[in-house]
């Protein structure tokens, strides 16, 4: 997940303040890729694919291997036992699975639905043409996703009852120190030694869209994610509902955050027509920071503009939901910054 893992995706960007102007289409001729006439003839099926990675599994049944072995050890199940904990099961597997895979097909759908009022009101980050055709990046990212979510169907987790103070708690641990997890392990992906062998393969969408959130390698997906969700969810008191809704809430959100286009200025239907103190005009950005329970007030939002500058420049703004630590760090580049900032923070890797 990636992954600011902090918001819901919206069924259809229509009711979020889009409108469609005369000017709106033409603005899109500019910005829509044109097809490529080699498009037509590549083959992006799961047969090729799994023909070209014939090992994608392998690290997720060896995955699958260690947790049977430690969890299935007498003292360690006896220690779960007596904390009540549980493996996750099949059926919450493959709820998420179905959610996620459908979440990024919904973002994709709908910002190619409205791409030409999103360009017309300025919204789209980078000046490229936007990536209609994505079956490449949607088999992998899909594929992925799958083997992700299923990786968490053995590991113990506390299916007792939990109140929403408890709930909330266990989110807030799992989003600070993923996020402090994610920002250390992405930024030594970013170095000669590990760039090549665990990250490169993400870094080949420079325009990043929903679907290359997790166009990831297996390796990569697991030490930046697994690594540190498994270990928190056994020896942390985080509710199982809190881990639910991190994957539900945060999923979508490393959609967005990979959509390229400004999606937090959208108004909010209905709640967005009221001019409220302070705020002004909700928008999409607020809500997502209350489904984030307000972290990101404390700790800095990692924005969309954020992570399409890391897509686009390779380096810095290396956190997955929070900024506080590229800040302390001396990482954190904002995209209207000069590339002298940039390469600055490059040297800083």
């Amino acid at each position: 997940m990636s992954q600011g893992k902090t918001a819901v995706v919206p069924a259809s960007l229509g009711v979020l303040g889009i409108q469609r102007g005369g000017g709106a289409f033409m603005a899109s001729k500019a910005k829509a890729a044109p097809p490529r006439a080699s498009d037509e003839k590549e083959d992006h099926s799961l047969e090729k694919f799994f023909k070209e990675n014939q090992y994608f599994f392998l690290p997720w049944v060896c995955l699958a291997c260690v947790q049977l072995a430690v969890f299935q050890t007498p003292c360690i199940a006896a220690w779960c036992d007596r904390q009540g904990l549980e493996p996750l099961g099949a059926q919450s597997v493959i709820q998420m699975t179905v959610f996620a895979i459908m979440a990024q097909y919904v973002v994709h759908g709908a910002l190619a639905v409205y791409h030409d009022s999103l360009v017309s009101q300025g919204l789209k980050i980078q000046d490229k043409p936007y990536i209609f055709r994505a079956e490449e990046v949607a088999t992998r990212s899909s594929v992925l996703i799958m083997a992700s979510m299923t990786a968490y169907a053995l590991t113990p987790m506390n299916h007792g009852e939990a109140s929403l103070l408890e709930i909330f708690i266990g989110y807030s641990i799992l989003s600070l120190l993923h996020d402090a997890w994610f920002y250390m392990v992405h930024r030594a992906a970013h170095t000669q030694q590990l760039y090549a062998l665990i990250h490169k393969t993400h870094h080949k969408w420079k325009q990043p869209m929903a679907f290359s959130a997790y166009f990831i390698r297996s390796p990569s997906q697991m030490l930046q994610e697994h690594a540190c969700i498994i270990p928190c969810m056994v020896l942390l008191p985080v509710p199982v509902y809190s881990f639910l809704l991190y994957q539900y809430i945060g999923a979508p959100l490393s959609m967005l955050e990979h959509c390229g286009f400004r999606v937090g200025e959208l108004t909010l239907p209905v709640l967005g027509l009221v001019n409220l103190p302070y705020f002004g005009y909700l928008k999409l950005e607020h809500l997502m920071t209350v489904l984030g329970g307000g972290l990101s007030l404390i700790f800095g939002s990692q924005t969309v503009e954020d992570h399409d500058y890391h897509h686009l420049n390779f380096h810095g703004n290396y956190a997955l939901s929070f900024s506080y630590l590229d800040r302390i760090f001396g990482t954190y580049v904002e995209q209207s910054q000069s590339k002298s900032t940039a390469d600055e923070a490059l040297l800083k890797v």
